[in-house]
């Protein structure tokens, strides 16, 4: 329901930056669709990154806490 909203909004908004041209609302409703589904699409994408991202770190922390205890040695930990 909130894309229904959000589209409808841009929709008119296209329309009112289009010189408020009526006769055109269809193309209006699809660039807003178009607009709408390529932001949800950037913002799926940077949360998908940012998992695989802390994915990454953990792996890579657990390797490095796995080697200390074979060798014996503490990990050492990198200042902020």
């Amino acid at each position: 329901m909130k894309d229904q909203k959000d589209i409808q909004k841009l929709a008119y908004d296209i329309f009112e930056k289009n010189g408020r041209v009526h006769g055109r609302d269809l193309e209006h409703w699809l660039e807003a669709e178009r607009i709408v589904r390529a932001r949800k699409t950037d913002v799926q994408a940077a949360a998908n990154e940012a998992a695989a991202t802390k994915k990454r770190v953990v792996e890579r922390s657990d390797t490095r806490r796995h080697e200390a205890k074979k060798t014996g040695k503490a990990v050492a930990r990198k200042s902020k």
